[in-house]
């Protein structure tokens, strides 16, 4: 006797359904979220802070924690991990900006699979067609930024708002009103390139590789253009950008910001990159003394009377960080004389805590006239 045994038929009831929509639903959602609306921030996104970023994720996790809201609030909070993983970092916050959570995507798949891809490759394959290989990376752009002798001293944090070109967020560099209105080129086939076929003489055709006229070599074509660029892919802005001046900061420092130049279609942006200018102080100037040629120390010059440089004098020097230093001399004073006073100088940049010297010069205002008893007691004095 064989007993068999089967499972009861699948019956697919009310619930099962609801289920599956609501899955399905938290799916789409995931992949089509704005994660700066998940973090309940500002669409105006070149505004947000990365304080404000983490400010508002460490809320809203701890808001929508399972532990502390139920299991009903997983999957927003698992949104709102994903929203600031994908923000808090700078480099994804960039590429999501420019190309969405779809570019953002392409970007992060390669390094799952070990990097075996430049970012430049990953970036260039899902911007403007089939062929993205051929693309390549932005202009850098490079600008002056005066600072004073006194945040070279102290250490500033300053925000520079630039003009910026940027591509259109609507379209995401498309052009298109819509990803239906994106397709591929029907003239080329989303090849980018088509063969032309030219008689050369009788019997005799020659085929010619060109690229396509339809589409410019990107494969794809607009149907109707986004109403944000006019179709252009191009949009005017502007972008803030955070700069520390370190303690120490030498003239001529060059300070890089990744991919924060003007943004163009099919294109890596470029490098922001500011060349440190030191505005002339009218006391104080930077120089090297040392072998080294490291401008760590600082000079300046202080004038005295006749009288202090021949008998002495107590002085006070305001400091580029407001201190007042006491220079004191009990002795005669020469004509040029340079008194170094150690540890005053410059910090030195990356290690503020050693700084270079302080160059005094002293020169000696002398009396335009003399009346007839001066020179008879200077007489007697020198005598």
């Amino acid at each position: 006797m064989r007993c068999t045994m089967s499972s009861p038929p699948f019956r697919l009831t009310r619930l099962s359904v609801v289920i599956t929509i609501a899955f399905f639903r938290n799916v789409h959602a995931e992949e089509e979220d704005d994660y700066y609306r998940v973090l309940g921030l500002d669409a105006e996104h070149e505004d947000v802070s990365e304080r404000d970023i983490k400010s508002a994720w460490r809320k809203l996790s701890k808001k929508h924690h399972p532990d502390v809201a139920g299991e009903s609030q997983r999957v927003m909070y698992q949104r709102i991990q994903r929203a600031y993983e994908v923000l808090g970092d700078r480099r994804r916050r960039k590429i999501y900006d420019i190309l969405g959570t779809e570019g953002l995507k392409k970007y992060e798949k390669p390094q799952e699979q070990g990097r075996h891809q430049s970012i430049f490759d990953t970036f260039f394959s899902f911007i403007g067609g089939e062929s993205g290989g051929n693309a390549d990376r932005g202009s850098d752009e490079e600008l002056m930024l005066l600072v004073t002798l006194e945040d070279m001293y102290k250490g500033a944090a300053h925000t520079a708002k630039l003009p910026r070109i940027k591509i259109c967020r609507k379209c995401r560099g498309t052009g298109a009103r819509s990803k239906d209105d994106y397709v591929k080129c029907p003239h080329c086939g989303g090849g980018g390139r088509v063969v032309r076929r030219v008689q050369i003489a009788p019997g005799f055709i020659q085929q010619i590789e060109q690229v396509c006229g339809q589409c410019g070599g990107g494969g794809r074509v607009v149907r109707r253009k986004c109403p944000v660029c006019g179709g252009h892919r191009l949009v005017r802005g502007s972008s803030s950008v955070s700069i520390d001046i370190e303690q120490g900061t030498p003239n001529g420092y060059k300070m890089t910001y990744e991919m924060e130049a003007d943004q163009q279609p099919n294109k890596m942006p470029g490098d922001l990159i500011f060349t440190i200018v030191t505005i002339p102080h009218p006391e104080f100037a930077r120089m090297s003394s040392g072998k080294e040629g490291v401008p760590d120390d600082l000079s300046t010059a202080v004038e005295l009377t006749l009288k202090e440089a021949l008998l002495g004098f107590n002085k006070t020097l305001k400091h580029l960080d407001g201190r007042v230093l006491s220079l004191v001399e009990t002795g005669v004073t020469k004509f040029g004389q340079i008194r170094k006073y150690a540890g005053e100088g410059m910090p030195r940049h990356h290690v503020p805590s050693e700084r270079g010297n302080l160059l005094v010069l002293y020169t000696v205002e002398l009396p335009k006239i003399l009346t007839e008893e001066q020179r008879k007691a200077i007489e007697r004095a020198l005598d």
